[in-house]
């Protein structure tokens, strides 16, 4: 009997020893009764140096006393599966492992122990320190099981510390207590994507891009999350020192002839003449105007806007030049004009086009004696202002037309700067984009951080006949209508969309146009439900086209 149970332990024995992953087994007090071939690999201590020890004393790991997996399964009675620690191995190198544990019985069905297989992790963990991405996961209690490389990187914390620690005490972001994408998507079982702000070890915040699934065992039960980390930091950092290179003042632009433009202001600025702005309504006339005055000794001055296509002429000459009590029923009070404001500051005409022959004669004068008289008053007023006058309207035409004056055109227009339309400085919507998205996530509290690839397709081949004004324009309404952080073709008018693919090349129209829903439905038809081949004869990404089918209510097509 005692050979044959013998001959029983030492078969088991090489059992144990064919197994791939490292077992032991443990008595009710923890001392190692059996212990494998690929124990002795993982930890470098052999079978004999181990049996009858304690189990801390030969795996030295955190959750020997906090955390036994061992010990959790013999007191509850039930098994622990894949909990990932770090153990110390013979050279004090700290090995990454999954365990498993699970209570011993005796062959009454007795409880005499426990036994624990460990996995080494370490082709798994070099494979994830290798992803460029942060990338960590967590237990269904929220407490991180692993962390790469990448994550210490962002987070200024390292592995062995974040290790069995909740999430919200690495990241520490506004998120954590409410929004947190982690918890929706163990939740709702769906990847959860949003950008946040976290708080590294230095108490610097960043940026980062976070996408949380629900992670599961290999019977499918949840057993946690998982979710990838990106450091959007250094984008927005070049962002920043691109639009920083590209600015002057308020105006950006990598345009040669605008560059050449912000070149002059200074010099333009320095000096007290009078300077005419041409260019089409909505490029921007007024910024440039507005960036003279900043930089000019006018600068403390008030800086004075009338605009001429704006008023009915009866008003523009008491707007412009004042009125005195009595100068005709109704002047019941003097009323200082614009220019009366103005003294010391800089005066823009703008849409100087539209300004009435008889205004002109006044205008010149002004411009000639620096001096102007108000409505109904005795003696004339000393002006000292400078003058910016702006128009989209071609004034030599209007000169031999006879509806502008030639002497006022040759006053105003001693210093000119043209200012050329949007489709002609086609590299600066990228720019434009960026700096509309984040004026008006401020406007709006929102977190809108670009625009999508297919969107900024139609953006650089729009025509922009409203120029910048109407681009600034079609973002805001994008950005209002955004509930992500990413301006889709949806939340475009259609009208912009289809008559920008009009002009776009045929490759862009093709992935521009929003199809029909009669035309989802076909193409779908056509190819048996398949969204990759369908989304492939549109044109577009999958994505896109799960996008439109969500919007007509095709998602169950």
């Amino acid at each position: 009997m005692k050979t044959k149970d013998c001959e029983h332990l030492e078969y088991i024995s090489h059992i144990m020893d064919s197994v791939a992953d490292g077992v032991f087994t443990v008595d009710r007090n923890m001392k190692i009764m059996a212990y494998n071939r690929a124990a002795e690999l993982i930890t470098g201590i052999p079978r004999e140096s181990a049996i009858g020890k304690a189990c801390h004393q030969v795996f030295r790991t955190a959750a020997c006393f906090s955390n036994c997996p061992v010990r959790e399964a013999m007191e509850k009675g039930k098994p622990v599966l894949n909990r990932e620690v770090t153990i110390q191995n013979c050279q004090d190198d700290p090995v990454p492992v999954s365990v498993s544990a699970s209570v011993l019985y005796d062959g009454e069905g007795k409880p005499i122990g426990g036994v624990e297989t460990i996995r080494s992790l370490r082709r798994i963990y070099a494979i994830m320190d290798s992803v460029p991405d942060g990338l960590f996961t967590v237990d269904e209690g929220m407490h991180i099981t692993h962390f790469n490389r990448a994550c210490e990187e962002i987070t200024g914390v390292s592995h062995d510390e974040a290790i069995g620690k909740p999430c919200y005490e690495i990241f520490r972001t506004e998120v954590c207590t409410g929004a947190c994408p982690m918890v929706e998507a163990i939740a709702t079982g769906q990847s959860i994507q949003r950008e946040v702000e976290i708080i590294d070890r230095t108490e610097r915040k960043k940026l980062i891009s976070v996408s949380a699934s629900t992670l599961y065992d290999c019977a499918g039960k949840v057993m946690g999350g998982i979710e990838t980390v990106r450091d959007l930091t250094p984008i927005t950092s070049m962002r920043e020192e691109l639009r920083e290179k590209y600015t002057f003042r308020s105006l950006v632009s990598r345009n040669p002839v605008m560059r050449r433009l912000f070149d002059v202001m200074e010099d333009i600025a320095a000096s007290d003449a009078t300077v005419f702005l041409h260019g089409e309504s909505g490029t921007g006339k007024e910024l440039f105007a507005r960036a003279i005055h900043e930089l000019s000794p006018r600068r403390s001055g008030p800086l004075v806007i009338v605009n001429c296509g704006a008023l009915p002429e009866t008003l523009l000459e008491s707007e412009i030049f004042g009125v005195r009590k009595g100068a005709f029923t109704g002047a019941t009070e003097n009323r200082p004009g614009r220019l009366e404001l103005c003294q010391g500051g800089t005066f823009f005409l703008d849409e100087v086009g539209d300004l009435p022959l008889p205004l002109q004669v006044k205008l010149l004068r002004v411009l000639e004696n620096h001096e102007f008289q108000p409505l109904g008053a005795r003696s004339p007023i000393k002006a000292d202002v400078r003058f910016i006058t702006a128009t989209h309207r071609n004034l030599e035409e209007m000169v031999a037309n006879g509806t502008f004056r030639q002497d006022l055109y040759f006053r105003i227009n001693i210093v000119t700067l043209n200012i050329p339309p949007l489709r002609e400085r086609r590299e600066d919507i990228p720019l434009l984009v960026d700096m509309a998205l984040q004026r008006f996530n401020m406007t709006y509290n929102k977190k809108v951080r670009n625009v999508a690839p297919d969107v900024l397709k139609l953006l650089l081949h729009h025509s922009f006949p409203g120029n910048v004004r109407e681009l600034l324009n079609l973002l805001e309404q994008s950005v209002i209508l955004c509930k992500g952080n990413e301006i889709m073709l949806e939340h475009l008018p259609r009208s912009f969309v289809e008559s920008s693919i009009e002009a776009a090349p045929p490759e862009t129209r093709r992935s521009g146009r929003i199809p029909t829903v009669e035309e989802i439905r076909a193409v779908l038809a056509a190819h048996d439900g398949n969204r990759n081949d369908a989304a492939r004869e549109l044109g577009v990404e999958r994505t896109t086209l799960w996008r439109w089918m969500k919007r007509y209510g095709l998602s169950d097509t």
